[in-house]
């Protein structure tokens, strides 16, 4: 009898796990199909689609990330406009970030930036990127101005892209961890989402109500996260990046 009720137990066992395989297959496909929809709006065709996915499954140790270069430029920028805000070498007499020569003349030059944030880029290409990503812009032939201090991503396809990789990422490690996790109360990482019907009007009248907010818990995080990673205690020497983030959806 127990015999029985034992092999019992493991057919209806083996019955489950099929059929939680077939509702992973099925929601894989649906992931891959969101996936490829939401390339093909960066002018990615099927067939290419179809050909990066076969190249992305081959497993090539030292491959380079394409994403993180382009983070990486990114950030070179940023630290490139901290030093122009931040330096009094570089500001005028009313304290603004000053009009700077290309080339090296009286006081410090963009060249002198650009060859210490981009070893190896031309002048020219720096301050192409700039203008691309609208903090510079050219003052007649041989001078730049900063318009704008802070890399912002939007209206630029490959740094959003780049940037929805590394969330895309973010979000499946947090969900990998989850769905390990024997106590969702005790052990989950915060993984919440707020989601309600509401009419375009409404949509952007909480757009001007929750900017604030999130800007500040991010913020927050920020400083706390940064202060702990100044702290001369003694911890654990392996280091992984950590944070907050947090972003508002329209479907």
């Amino acid at each position: 009898m127990s015999r029985t009720t034992t092999n019992g137990r493991t057919r209806a066992a083996v019955t489950a796990k099929a059929g939680d395989k077939i509702v992973i297959e099925a929601l894989a496909g649906e992931l891959l199909s969101v996936c490829l929809a939401t390339l093909k709006t960066y002018g990615l065709s099927a067939a290419k689609l179809v050909e990066l996915a076969a190249s992305a499954s081959v497993d090539r140790p030292g491959r380079k990330s394409a994403f993180t270069a382009v983070l990486a430029e990114a950030e070179c920028l940023a630290n490139l406009l901290n030093k122009w805000v931040e330096n009094p070498n570089y500001r005028d007499a009313t304290g603004r970030p000053a009009v700077l020569p290309l080339v090296k003349g009286k006081g410090c030059s963009f060249a002198a930036l650009a060859q210490e944030f981009f070893p190896g880029w031309s002048v020219a290409d720096v301050v192409g990127f700039g203008t691309k990503t609208r903090v510079l812009e050219r003052v007649g032939r041989d001078k730049v101005a900063m318009i704008n201090s802070t890399v912002l991503f939007t209206g630029n396809a490959s740094l959003i892209l780049a940037h929805l990789i590394r969330s895309v990422r973010r979000l499946f490690s947090t969900g990998d961890f989850n769905r390990r996790a024997r106590s969702a109360l005790l052990e989950g990482w915060p993984d919440r989402t707020s989601i309600v019907a509401v009419s375009d009007e409404d949509f952007s009248e909480f757009i001007k109500f929750i900017r604030p907010q999130v800007s500040d818990w991010a913020e927050m995080s920020n400083r706390w996260l940064f202060q702990r990673s100044q702290s001369t205690k003694s911890r654990s020497r392996k280091k992984r990046e950590a944070g907050l983030q947090i972003f508002v959806f329209r479907d």
